[in-house]
């Protein structure tokens, strides 16, 4: 088991309080909600998830069934296009992209912060850059 400080335990408490009140995380909760309460996303999903099983049971086999594995793969790939084209699994996953952008931008200020002498390729102007150690440049209020 690791150590930390008191005083980073309570900032990180801070942060994930911070983070659980921004527009990002409630849009991810809202779509996680939405889409569990959606019976063709979870139709979907039910059936995604059973046939990887058990394309995952037949490879493990000592004798594999090679038509088989093809046929789930197949059928996982057919479910797999399907559940993208719902709406509400269209944005589920806009709805993590924005949050795992979130995330991905708290790292960034955290490395800059820990790292302040780092160079990156955005000379100083942050609206062609995906991360740098200018990160109020791209910060927002919520």
């Amino acid at each position: 088991m690791f150590h930390m400080s008191r005083a980073i335990y309570d900032k990180a408490v801070e942060l994930g309080k911070l983070m659980a009140e921004s527009d990002t995380f409630l849009a991810l909760k809202a779509a996680e909600e939405a889409g569990q309460n959606d019976p063709e996303l979870s139709k979907c999903v039910s059936a995604y998830l059973e046939k990887r099983q058990r394309m995952e049971e037949e490879t493990m086999k000592e004798e594999k069934d090679f038509d088989l594995i093809a046929a789930l793969a197949r059928e996982i790939d057919e479910e797999s296009q399907r559940m993208n084209a719902l709406p509400a699994y269209e944005k589920l996953q806009k709805a993590r992209e924005g949050y795992n952008m979130l995330m991905s931008g708290i790292n960034d200020v955290l490395y800059a912060t820990l790292y302040p002498d780092t160079t990156c390729s955005c000379s100083g102007n942050c609206a062609t850059c995906g991360g740098c150690s200018h990160p109020m440049d791209n910060a927002s209020e919520e």
